[in-house]
């Protein structure tokens, strides 16, 4: 292969006929061009000029105005389901929690709203991102995988905390709690459960996502290892402050891994799907 690119420059380059008739077809090219500068010349002012990309940065307020922008499309893309499937679950933590309620102490009542309303956000986190269809739309756009599925899980996670919020506010007001320990007990593993549960759910899909997102929160709230107490809020003093801000970094960084390993774990699913 090489000895015939050599062979084929050295004709080209040699005067021989080929070299002549190169040069005739040179020299009609220009005798048609008229006044059309060189190529060199086309090629040295393109250089010089300004590329789009060398553009000054977005403003803060461009980049508010589009992600607000991206965060209202949202509710096109993420399959309608999502909001009554959340919504079913977190009603039905409110009377899950009073079933507890008749004969077991505020402590397993606790345990079991605050259990409930985490499944609530995980259903609704798995659902939304482990649609293939909206994955293909997700890696199609100019913005990037990873960008679009930021956006998505915000939209997800506000309506999740909203709807918890509600269902909070009306145990504390009937008695079957204290607010704060209810809130605080599903708030603070929020994004731990959300991260987990959307990374498996982009790489593989919701089912798979749900299902290992149960058995954290298995772990972390029903206590079979020990490690309910870490969002326990009951407890006081510094234990209390530290299994909080643990299970928030934790979550956070969880978060943080499915957002900038979007890309890549949505062109695995798709790469398994093709084969």
């Amino acid at each position: 292969m090489t000895d015939h690119l050599d062979e084929t420059i050295d004709r080209l380059t040699d005067e021989t006929p080929d070299g002549h008739l190169l040069a005739a077809l040179d020299a009609v090219e220009r005798s048609h061009s008229g006044d059309a500068p060189p190529a060199a010349a086309v090629m040295a002012r393109i250089r010089a000029s300004r590329s789009p990309l060398d553009g000054p940065a977005w403003s803060w307020a461009r980049s508010l105005r589009l992600f607000m922008l991206l965060l209202g499309r949202q509710s096109r893309v993420v399959p309608w389901q999502v909001v009554p499937a959340t919504l079913a679950l977190m009603a039905f933590a409110g009377l899950g929690a009073r079933f507890f309620a008749v004969g077991w102490g505020a402590t397993v009542v606790s345990h079991a709203f605050c259990s409930m309303v985490l499944a609530g956000v995980l259903l609704s986190v798995t659902m939304a991102l482990g649609d293939s269809r909206a994955d293909m739309i997700s890696s199609a756009t100019p913005l990037g995988t990873g960008a679009v599925t930021l956006v998505r899980l915000v939209f997800i996670l506000a309506c999740d905390v909203m709807f918890g919020l509600m269902v909070t506010t009306v145990m504390g007001a009937q008695g079957y709690g204290t607010f704060g320990v209810l809130l605080v007990g599903w708030l603070s593993p929020l994004l731990l459960v959300a991260g987990v549960g959307a990374m498996l759910a982009i790489r593989f899909s919701s089912g798979v996502g749900f299902g290992v997102g149960l058995l954290l929160i298995i772990a972390i709230r029903l206590n079979p290892f020990g490690f309910a107490s870490l969002a326990d809020a009951s407890r006081s003093g510094a234990a209390q402050s530290s299994g909080q801000l643990g299970l928030a970094v934790a979550g956070l960084m969880a978060c943080v891994a499915a957002v900038a390993l979007a890309g890549r774990l949505s062109g695995a699913r798709m790469a398994d799907a093709t084969v």
